[in-house]
This record gives C-alpha cells, sequence and structure tokens, in this order.
C-alpha cells in the first residue's frame, strides 16, 4: 500500500495545521473463466481495485477517516467502466469504531465466513452461508447507507449495523471471541425481508498446518445453509483450498456444492490462483494472477 502524507495550513477562521493522512492501495486480476453450458463457457476474467483512504487526528485522539473505491471488471455480457463506490466515513478511538454510509454490515464482517474461498474470482461464492443477505460493502455501488458500530479488544469482538434502504430495513448484531487461536462468532439479524439471514453461527481455528471453519446459517423461511471448509498449507507458499456446502434456498429443495482451489505465492504479493467449483450440478473454474499494491 502507498500512503502520500499531505500537510496543510488552514485556512480557516482559526487558525492552524491540519495533517492528513491518504493512502493508496488494492489488487489487480486477470485469467480465464470457465462456465459449464453458459452462452460463451469461456471467457478472459479481469479486475482492478483502487482502494483510496484519508484519515486525520483530532486533538483529542480520535481519528476521522473515510474510503472509496474505484473498480472495473470485465463480466460475462461486458467490461464496465471504472467509477467510485459510494463513501464509507469513520471516527475512531482505542477498540471501538462507528461508521456510516458504505458500510461494511455486521453478518458480512463474521470471523471465518469467507474460508476456502475458491479461485481466482470467488467461483459464485457458494462457501458463504449468508448468501448476501445481509448488509455488506458495496464496491461498485452506493451502497447501504447505514451505520455501524465495531468494538474489538481482549479477543472480543462486537459489531452492530443498522439500515434502512429502499424499503429494506436490517439490524443486526454479531459477537465474536478468539481462544487459543479458534474463533467463535453468533450474529442475529432482524429485516422485514423474509429470506434475509436471521441468525448464524461461524467456528475456525488451526490444527496444525490446516485451517478449519464451519459455518451455519438460517433465514426467516427455515432456509438453512452449512459449509465446511478448510484451508491446508503445503510448503511455505502454497495453499490448497476445500468446501463442502449444502444450501435450502434453491425453491425449498436441498442443493450440494463443493469446491477445490489452489493458491501459489510468487512474492512480492503476487500470486497464482485456480479452482473448480460444483454448484446445483453446473461446473464452474478458473485461473490466473492476482497481485496486491
Amino acid at each position: 500500500m502507498k500512503k502520500v502524507l499531505f500537510a496543510t495550513t488552514a485556512l480557516v477562521a482559526t487558525a492552524g495545521v491540519a495533517a492528513a493522512d491518504v493512502s493508496f492501495g488494492g489488487y489487480g486480476r486477470f485469467g480465464v473463466l470457465y462456465v459449464e453450458n453458459a452462452a460463451k463457457d469461456t471467457r478472459i476474467e479481469s479486475r482492478f481495485r483502487l482502494n483510496i483512504d484519508g484519515s486525520t487526528e483530532a486533538d483529542g485522539g480520535v481519528t476521522f477517516g473515510a474510503r472509496v473505491r474505484m473498480q472495473a471488471d470485465d463480466t460475462a455480457t461486458a467490461a464496465n467502466a471504472a467509477s467510485l463506490n459510494g463513501a464509507r466515513f469513520y471516527a475512531m478511538t482505542g477498540g471501538l469504531t462507528v461508521g456510516v454510509g458504505n458500510i461494511y454490515g455486521a453478518i458480512d464482517s463474521m470471523p471465518n465466513l469467507y474460508t476456502a474461498s475458491i479461485g481466482l474470482s470467488g467461483l459464485g461464492w457458494h462457501n458463504v452461508v449468508s448468501n448476501f443477505d445481509a448488509d455488506s460493502y458495496s464496491s461498485t455501488g452506493a451502497g447501504r447507507n447505514g451505520v455501524e458500530v465495531i468494538y474489538e479488544g481482549g479477543g472480543f469482538g462486537a459489531h452492530v449495523s443498522s439500515s434502512n434502504t429502499g424499503g429494506t430495513e436490517r439490524t443486526a448484531i454479531a459477537l465474536s471471541y478468539t481462544w487459543n487461536d479458534w474463533t467463535f462468532a453468533a450474529a442475529y439479524q432482524d429485516s422485514n425481508v423474509a429470506d434475509d439471514v436471521v441468525y448464524a453461527v461461524t467456528v475456525g481455528g488451526e490444527i496444525g498446518p490446516v485451517t478449519v471453519s464451519v459455518m451455519y446459517a438460517e433465514d426467516d423461511l427455515d432456509q438453512a445453509s452449512a459449509t465446511l471448509a478448510g484451508e491446508f498449507e503445503v510448503g511455505g507458499a502454497t495453499t490448497v483450498l476445500a468446501f463442502y456446502n449444502n444450501d435450502d434456498e434453491n425453491n425449498g429443495l436441498s442443493a450440494d456444492s463443493y469446491g477445490l482451489g489452489l493458491k501459489h505465492s510468487l512474492g512480492g504479493g503476487v500470486s497464482i490462483r485456480g479452482g473448480v467449483v460444483s454448484a446445483q450440478d453446473v461446473l464452474t473454474a478458473d485461473m490466473g494472477v492476482l497481485f496486491n499494491f
């Protein structure tokens, strides 16, 4: 991540000097994506993402900041031009953060929720038990324009988020605790959307070179999703990822999905990534390069 420090003399009624920390960072990725039975089953997959973060610290020690993101993707139909998303603003002191705008969301930020995300692109994110039926940060849109409070300290974490946009009202709370390299998390959401997540539970930790996670979520229609996921280190540069998911949210029918992936570090923030996922009897696969900057 690159940082630029700006010091400017404040041209306001009360003279003084304000120091702002502005940083730029993100990643690029490109490769090949295959989707079984699609009109165009093989295509180029690419993304450029740039985060722009600005922050400053008040005399009382509170840090105020904001983030916007610029992102361009090559999709199945077309490549979209890069544009800025909705901003997320925050105030932070110690382990307490208050965020507004394009919030992260309590459930989407749960520990271990994204364990064993497969391939270069996530390949449908079938390992994620929330099915994205909760508030989350939008990389290309305005976001939920909500408010959230986050606390972390002493192995304990708490995250409360709330939004009311476009007729959808959501309030969620997630609690987590880390003990001996194992993290336990539970969340509850109140929403006026029937198939939104009501509660979710995740447990994850390390057994030797293997990171293991178990995740479960259920909505107000009693539709459940459960995932068993693992990431196994092979040597110092290679990680093998795998998951199995069973999800009822398919017109009331049970649907199984599973995936196997590989990450190999080339150093300098560059990695080769690829994987295969079978979901609802449709096979997807990708392979390519991701580089952080």
